[in-house]
């Protein structure tokens, strides 16, 4: 009689933990299959939205972040729960202030509030060139979520950045930008010269290339390529450096540079004006 009831007692017992641990399965199976539709149903939601693409890229990756930073404490705390462990006491000692002190968790505290004043603020989005920190970082910003901004660098590196750790961001993707050139010439050259080189230069980039400069609504460039002045005498005054300028579309900000860059080289060395 004593052996069937040990028999029965560890069947018993063999029976809770049994479902205890398929309760467990079905609950990582849940929020695993909730983590593969949350990115669907997110979408969605933006298409209804007046958000640009950009926005929406943004906020999709910070509302990813958020949910699944959530589905993870929830999923936890009902596995503990289902084992026997009341939850109850781990909650209460687990609010804002337990965390903050227990897990030093001010720093994230910090990178939760700085990154919806990045959202909201829209200080910059996914896709952006940014340039952060003084140019300590320098890429285009791949994520923004609850705790840190990935920016893919030119040379494909990935840095992450605790967004709390963001003080100073420079954003090349805000509608307009103005590229500026500087040319170094001998000093005797003749600043007309250089002036009817640039114009020349304007005149030929502004019918080649009109869709790197910012127009206006009778489809006007806004500033075309211009002779700013003398910007610089160099090299005990043997060098005379001039600034070129202009008003270009932010997203040919970069090829706006290095096209008006070559096309005043070329159009000096072509007057026999020897670049310095």
């Amino acid at each position: 009689m004593t052996e069937w009831m040990n028999g029965a007692l560890w069947w018993d017992r063999l029976n809770v933990i049994g479902s205890k641990i398929a309760v467990i399965v079905v609950i990582l199976g849940i929020t695993w299959l909730i983590l593969k539709v949350r990115r669907t149903v997110i979408r969605r939601v933006f298409t209804l939205t007046r958000l640009d693409e950009k926005q929406r890229a943004t906020l999709e990756s910070l509302l990813m972040s958020l949910t699944r930073y959530i589905l993870y404490i929830v999923a936890g705390l009902m596995c503990i729960g289902n084992i026997g462990i009341n939850i109850g006491p781990i909650i209460a000692s687990a609010g804002v202030v337990g965390l903050a002190v227990g897990f030093g968790a001010q720093t994230l505290v910090k990178d939760l509030i700085t990154g919806f004043f990045i959202i909201f603020e829209d200080q910059f989005s996914v896709g952006d060139y940014v340039s952060i920190n003084g140019g300590q970082i320098n890429g285009t910003v791949t994520s923004v979520g609850l705790r840190a901004t990935k920016i893919r660098t030119w040379a494909q590196h990935v840095v992450v950045i605790q967004n709390s750790e963001i003080k100073i961001s420079q954003n090349f993707n805000r509608e307009r930008m103005r590229a500026i050139v500087n040319v170094s010439v001998p000093f005797d050259t003749d600043p007309a010269m250089i002036e009817e080189a640039v114009a020349a230069v304007s005149e030929r980039l502004t019918e080649s290339m009109p869709y790197l400069f910012l127009r206006d609504g009778h489809d006007q460039p806004v500033e075309p390529p211009q002779l700013y002045g003398l910007a610089d005498l160099a090299d005990n005054q043997l060098v005379a450096k001039y600034t070129i300028t202009c008003l270009v579309k932010d997203v040919h900000y970069w090829r706006a540079g290095r096209e008006l860059r070559k096309a005043l080289a070329e159009e000096l060395m072509g007057r026999g004006v020897a670049l310095a």
